[in-house]
């Protein structure tokens, strides 16, 4: 996959409020490859049936993974071959990842960054998000591995809406030790969302394949793609 696109230039969207706009910049890539693309169109049709809507987060949290890769550290190494010896690197620091997942949406896009990062140790949070304009949160269930300085912390969420949750997940898992890296991955963002989540964590790193234009007065993603954990698992009775 050709290298994802960086892209920190808040200011410069439209729309985008004077208080937004003193904030510092916040460290965001847009994972804009062809593949990545056509798992994103599939993902937002609203015909696409439950099953095929899974598989497309699945994939899409792959890719991501994949992509991430990128921005660790690697060794040389050597290794014999067949006909001699050769010259290879290595990825270092594949251990000291941690995922945590946010129920229940982030199942299947987490199972899909498996398969690039192996290693990681994981963290489950169980939190949703009240009604607007408050928009609390509520924690239910919280299950996060003690956290080391050299770690690198991947916080998955399919959708970065207003960023409430995804703060106070945050603030969850710092509670358990300060990790070398803070990421937060998601399928579609907003700027608002982000910008809010790094109000709090400054140093954060934003991952995401979508950043689309505006909430709506509950706090939905427009056009987004519908409630994910609904999608992916069908909608509560």
């Amino acid at each position: 996959m050709a290298p994802a696109r960086r892209h920190s230039d808040i200011n410069s969207v439209a729309g985008t409020s004077e208080r937004i706009s003193r904030v510092p910049k916040p460290k965001v890539t847009i994972m804009d490859h062809p593949m990545v693309m056509e798992q994103l169109t599939l993902a937002r049709d609203a015909s696409t049936n439950q099953v095929a809507f899974r598989k497309a987060i699945y994939r899409l949290g792959r890719y991501m993974a994949y992509e991430f890769l990128r921005t660790l550290p690697t060794e040389g190494v050597r290794v014999k071959t067949p006909m001699g010896s050769a010259k290879g690197r290595r990825v270092r620091g594949n251990d000291k990842i941690v995922i945590v997942l946010v129920l229940r949406a982030a199942i299947p896009f987490v199972e899909g960054m498996y398969k690039n990062l192996p290693m990681a140790r994981t963290g489950v949070i169980s939190a949703w998000r009240g009604k607007a304009p408050k928009f609390e949160i509520e924690v239910g269930y919280s299950k996060v591995p003690v956290i080391h300085k050299e770690d690198v912390v991947i916080v998955a969420d399919p959708m970065l809406a207003t960023g409430h949750t995804l703060l106070e997940v945050a603030r969850r898992i710092v509670k358990q030790g300060k990790p070398g890296r803070l990421a937060f991955f998601s399928v579609i963002s907003t700027w608002e969302g982000i910008q809010y989540v790094a109000q709090g964590f400054p140093n954060a790193e934003f991952y995401t394949c979508a950043i689309d234009p505006r909430l709506d007065d509950h706090g939905y993603i427009v056009p987004g793609l519908g409630d994910a954990g609904d999608r992916a698992f069908g909608a509560p009775e």
